[in-house]
């Protein structure tokens, strides 16, 4: 494989981008799921405004997609080893050295604490403890975990409610990324963790398919949706994207291709939102599809735990863009591209 997550391509950046400028996904046909929209021409009812406690900053994301490889005394490891970066510590409590060994990876600290990215590394494990070793000043580093910290928090505040179901956080995230984010390939000549990275992604706003997904996998974790990034390759190289389980069922989310692009005020396309495998085999000329974080770790690892089958969302795959979220009845409000009439989608259950 070219490419381990969104570090590996820092650190190697020959390797894992060539089809990211490229590759555009075809439109499905949305007659197999016609029985599963309620379509309107009336006024759609507005959604009732709420007040809800604000979005918080999660130090522990965790997502159970992982579970195959890493277990609660990894997960606990890493949370301790956050807590001591955030407050300067220079050890950490640790279960054994295979969860000192596994949180200290630079991909994993890097991507689930991203302002610390190859700026903190393991320095030894003895005894249920495990040795920090900084690589920027104390100081320096906690300014720059801060703002990434109020960062995130303004940008989940203006993206989602704290009262939003998974499903209502992923396509709400979904839908600000898409306006808020740009597809820029000059990254990838960025040298630095600040230039090219999921935390530049993050900062900036700015990035190339392995930042963005990053990004999303990791807006999504801050809230306790499970996700994580995949990739692929085929006619058009090497691309990722991210996979989310929702109502235990898993589908992917395509936020590169969801962006507005040149475009900033039209409407979030849907169809690369919820995609199943066969759709994004098909549609975006993948010849293979894995996800990232797993193969790491285990390479036989169970690829029927990664799967997704579920054809619910198929009729907004055929160039439908969104038009609004009721929260209150359940239904995703958008426009098909053939009609001028609005049409609404439920996801009552999710």
């Amino acid at each position: 494989m070219a490419k381990r997550r969104i570090l590996a391509a820092f650190l190697a950046l020959t390797v894992a981008v060539s089809g990211c400028s490229s590759a555009k996904i075809k439109s499905t046909s949305n007659a197999e799921s016609s029985a599963a929209i309620q379509t309107t021409t009336s006024e759609t009812t507005a959604e009732t405004t709420k007040a809800p406690e604000p979005f918080k900053f999660n130090p522990h994301v965790r997502t159970k997609l992982f579970d195959e490889c890493v277990n609660d005394d990894m997960w606990n490891s890493l949370h301790n080893l956050i807590d001591a970066v955030m407050a300067g510590e220079d050890t950490f409590k640790c279960t054994d050295e295979k969860a000192y060994k596994w949180c200290t990876d630079e991909v994993v600290i890097g991507n689930l604490l991203p302002p610390v990215c190859t700026f903190v590394k393991g320095a030894g494990f003895e005894n249920g403890v495990g040795k920090i070793k900084y690589k920027m000043d104390k100081d320096k580093l906690k300014a720059r975990i801060d703002a990434f910290v109020t960062e995130i928090e303004r940008m989940m505040n203006e993206a989602i409610r704290t009262d939003y179901t998974d499903f209502e956080k992923t396509i709400a995230i979904y839908d600000y990324m898409a306006k808020n984010f740009q597809y820029d390939f000059s990254t990838i000549d960025g040298n630095t963790v600040d230039e090219f990275s999921d935390y530049a992604c993050l900062m900036t706003k700015k990035g190339i398919c392995c930042e963005i997904s990053g990004a999303y996998e990791y807006l999504l974790l801050q809230c306790g949706v499970d996700a994580m990034t995949f990739s692929g390759q085929g006619e058009s190289g090497f691309h990722e994207w991210t996979y989310v389980l929702i109502g235990g069922k898993g589908y992917h989310i395509d936020a590169t291709w969801g962006l507005h692009g040149e475009e900033p005020s039209r409407n979030t396309i849907l169809s690369y939102f919820m995609m199943t495998d066969e759709e994004r085999i098909r549609g975006s000329f993948e010849e293979f599809i894995e996800p990232d974080w797993i193969k790491i770790w285990k390479a036989d690892y169970d690829k029927s735990r990664y799967t997704a089958t579920d054809t619910k969302f198929k009729v907004l795959h055929d160039g439908c863009v969104f038009a609004g979220l009721d929260t209150e009845r359940k239904v995703i409000k958008y426009q098909d591209p053939y009609e001028n009439a609005e049409h609404e989608f439920s996801y009552s259950g999710l």
